[in-house]
């Protein structure tokens, strides 16, 4: 399986976001998610009926991610 950020072997699951990236793109969204790359998150989040998470203080979207608990998945 592809990464869905790159042309690279997936390897971990980003499950708010409910996609699969490799270790690379894992590791450089440490401090959030680059926004190169929002457009592939927005568009997952939106395909899986998830809500867009808030940014964080480095106003990137943060790796880690869990809808709130009372969010109806």
């Amino acid at each position: 399986m592809l990464c869905s950020l790159c042309p690279c072997e997936a390897t971990r699951e980003a499950p708010g976001y409910r996609l699969w990236v490799c270790e690379n793109c894992w590791q450089e969204a440490e401090g959030g998610w680059s926004r190169v790359h929002e457009t592939v998150l927005f568009s997952r989040l939106a395909k899986e009926g998830l809500l867009i998470p808030d940014r964080n203080e480095a106003n990137l979207l943060p790796r880690l991610y869990a809808p709130p608990a009372d969010f109806a998945l």
